[in-house]
């Protein structure tokens, strides 16, 4: 039974793109009086033993900040000193944003107010066409998204949005304005005032969480749903892996308030570098560069992150999102695409994998030789396999398929039941938990 689930796929029929993104009207989904019925908010006991280990760690980040002040008033080192101290990097920036954060040539810069929350978002394409939503994750904004605006852009109306608390959208403070709850329906409005009634998501890292949330309680307003580098909400928080730079440490510590806002403002924080390696100098992929190469891109980053209050929305997300899971047999069921990078070290693979539990429809796509950030790190592969699934043959037909990427299926041989379409690594045994042997060996008793 958990064979046949697990790694049961069902092929994408290439229909005629009208006939494969025909707009929902509800008439395959139960309508539920309140869609927010199917999530679910984990106990308080453990909602309160979690914050009680995080008063424990934010202790000792006081007391680790008092050694070393400490150790450098000793030192009498004014360098060590000022970089130690907590400052607003705001400064250094001035201003005046980035070029690329302001470039137009990317896509039209538009805004929209919902319920008093200013939304800035890119758009490109035709507004005739299929809308496609592009939701970032952290730390991260619309920029993420230059390499697939333009490409994707070619058969849809490309929307990526800044997600509320980042970079030119607005910036609520209070961690209640970021639940489950608010973040779908105001995205089920911003959808509605771009004058669609449904959409195809592409989310990376939270953003795919949110649109695992949004796909669960908005079924009729979803054609199709990509999640890149995420686990379904269910599996997420308990699979991070701890060399990650946010693992269970990490969350636990965001947790309280201000502290967090001030270590990442810290000159020797570089939370920004150790969570984008990918954006220093000579780090692309040299078989796979870049479309379009922005110069000094983590500087834009620097710039979005630059004072307190920018991390404080991004941070509320982790103070909520981790609370919150989908009632049991629940599925989606619009076709899904769950794209993993092979060397990612945020998520486990065996939770990705995992994760078409949830859903009726299915492919599972490793990108070899990227890390948390396939469609950054390896763009012209990552269209390839988005555009494979959105619009199949009718992809440039310069693309090369993707069944021909080297991704050879240790999993397909072991099971014998693994489609084409599921290419696992030969690698997977030996990067995978031991949970993912243990997966594999129940799978074929």
């Amino acid at each position: 039974m958990y064979a046949n689930k697990m790694f049961q796929i069902s092929r994408i029929s290439n229909k005629n793109i009208n006939d494969n993104f025909a707009i929902n009207d509800g008439s395959f989904f139960p309508r539920r009086k309140n869609p927010y019925d199917i999530l679910i908010k984990i106990s308080r006991w453990t909602i309160l033993c979690y914050h009680l280990r995080s008063i424990l760690i934010g202790l000792w980040i006081l007391l680790k900040w008092s050694f070393q002040f400490l150790w450098h008033s000793i030192q009498q080192s004014t360098k060590h000193q000022q970089q130690l101290a907590p400052i607003d990097l705001h400064g250094y920036f001035h201003d005046k944003p980035p070029p690329c954060l302001v470039d137009n040539r990317i896509g039209l810069q538009s805004y929209v107010k919902l319920k008093g929350t200013k939304l800035h978002y890119i758009e490109a394409g035709d507004r005739c066409d299929p809308l496609v939503l592009l939701l970032h994750g952290f730390p991260d904004c619309w920029l993420g998204w230059n390499n697939q605006i333009k490409e994707l852009s070619r058969f849809f109306r490309v929307v990526a949005l800044d997600l509320k608390g980042f970079n030119d959208s607005d910036k609520p403070q209070w961690r209640k304005e970021y639940t489950p709850y608010k973040i779908c329906d105001e995205l089920l409005q911003f959808i509605k005032s771009l004058g669609s009634s449904s959409v195809i998501i592409v989310g990376h890292d939270f953003g795919a969480v949110i649109g695992w949330f949004f796909a669960h309680t908005h079924p009729e307003n979803v054609d199709r749903f990509v999640s890149v580098s995420a686990s379904h909400p269910n599996l997420m928080w308990d699979n991070l892996q701890s060399k990650s730079p946010i693992n269970d440490y990490w969350l636990k510590f965001i947790q309280l308030p201000y502290l967090p806002e001030i270590e990442m403002t810290r000159a020797d924080s570089k939370f920004i570098e150790r969570a984008l390696p990918h954006l220093s100098k000579g780090t692309y992929n040299q078989t796979d560069s870049p479309i379009q190469q922005i110069p000094n891109k983590l500087d834009a980053y620097k710039y979005v992150f630059s004072r307190k209050s920018d991390w404080s929305g991004p941070l509320n997300y982790y103070r909520n999102l981790p609370f919150y899971k989908i009632v049991a047999g629940e599925t989606i069921r619009c076709p899904c695409l769950i794209i993993i990078g092979g060397e990612d070290n945020y998520c486990r693979l065996d939770s990705v994998v995992r994760s078409t539990e949830y859903c009726d429809n299915y492919t599972v796509k490793i990108i070899e030789n990227t890390g948390h950030w396939p469609h950054q790190e390896m763009p012209v592969e990552f269209n390839r396999v988005v555009l494979k699934f959105l619009v199949g043959h009718r992809a440039n037909p310069k693309i090369e398929p993707i069944d021909k990427v080297n991704n050879r299926g240790i999993m397909g041989r072991m099971l014998g039941a693994v489609s084409n379409s599921v290419k696992i690594g030969t690698y997977v045994l030996d990067s995978v938990q031991q949970r993912t042997n243990d997966v594999i060996q129940s799978a074929l008793h």
